[in-house]
């Protein structure tokens, strides 16, 4: 018991309520996420980016690479190392829904 009381003073203490705050209005500023942005950081997003994008341009790997060009814009990194990596992704995806057609026949 007394360990909660201590660790319910400390976190009143008036530099940590005033650094709680902080925090808090550092976060509220921040601005919600477009629906275009959340579906490009999502791995599900990002691969139906590509699908649409595969057959607009002259490879496979330039539609990738130009994708991840959009991902790293928006969030400072890539979202595979390279693109054999979000193939193997890709290929579990695929698989993954062969599976569950099998199973709702």
């Amino acid at each position: 018991m007394k360990r909660n009381n201590y660790r319910t003073r400390l976190c009143d203490a008036p530099h940590k309520r005033a650094r709680r705050a902080e925090i808090e209005a550092e976060l509220a500023a921040i601005a919600p996420l477009s629906p275009a942005m959340r579906k490009l950081l999502s791995a599900e997003g990002f691969a139906d980016y590509y699908f649409e994008m595969q057959d607009l341009y002259p490879s496979q790997l330039e539609a990738y690479e130009r994708l991840e060009d959009f991902h790293i814009n928006v969030s400072g990194h890539r979202r595979y190392a390279e693109f054999d990596s979000f193939r193997k992704v890709l290929e579990r995806r695929m698989r993954k829904e062969r599976e569950n057609l099998r199973r709702i026949r």
